[in-house]
C-alpha cells in the first residue's frame, strides 16, 4: 500500500511540473495528459519480421505510465529494477515501446546508474508518433 502511494504521488508530481510547462507560455497542445498507467504485463503479438528487440540487461520493467499531447509527443515515466547483485547502468536501447501500429523504439539517448537490487523511475521520451505507446519492455 505504501509502495503504491509513493508511486502515486511520483507520477502526481511528473505530472504537475508538465502541467507548469503550459502555465509559462506554451500552448495547449504541448502539454502532456495521461494515457493510461501500466503494472501488470501486457500481451501483445504483433510481427516482428525484422526481429527488432531491445539489448539484453538485467532491467525489469516495474511498471510505467504512458503520456502524450497533441503534437504526438510520447513520453513515459517508467519504473526499472535491477534484478543483478552488482551496479549496472541503464542505457536507452535496454528498452523498447511497442507502437499502436506494430513500430517498435527505443527511447531518445537516457542513461540512469543503479545499485544493485535499486529500482528508479524516470521520464523517458519517445519522439513523435501518430500510433500511441501500448507497451514498455526490457529483455533480460
Amino acid at each position: 500500500m505504501r509502495r503504491n502511494l509513493i508511486a502515486s504521488i511520483a507520477v502526481l508530481s511528473t505530472l504537475i511540473s508538465f502541467s507548469c510547462l503550459s502555465a509559462n507560455g506554451k500552448g495547449k497542445s504541448e502539454v502532456f495528459s495521461v494515457d493510461r498507467i501500466v503494472s501488470d504485463d501486457v500481451s501483445l503479438n504483433f510481427t516482428n519480421d525484422s526481429d527488432i528487440q531491445p539489448n539484453i540487461s538485467d532491467f525489469s520493467v516495474v511498471n510505467y505510465v504512458l503520456m502524450s499531447n497533441e503534437k504526438g509527443e510520447r513520453r513515459a515515466v517508467v519504473t526499472l529494477e535491477n534484478q543483478s547483485s552488482g551496479s549496472r547502468i541503464f542505457q536507452h536501447d535496454q528498452l523498447m515501446a511497442l507502437l499502436g501500429d506494430g513500430k517498435r523504439i527505443s527511447p531518445r539517448h537516457y542513461k540512469q546508474k543503479f545499485k544493485a537490487g535499486e529500482s528508479i523511475s524516470m521520464t523517458l521520451s519517445f519522439g513523435k508518433h501518430i500510433a500511441p505507446i501500448l507497451q514498455i519492455y526490457t529483455r533480460n
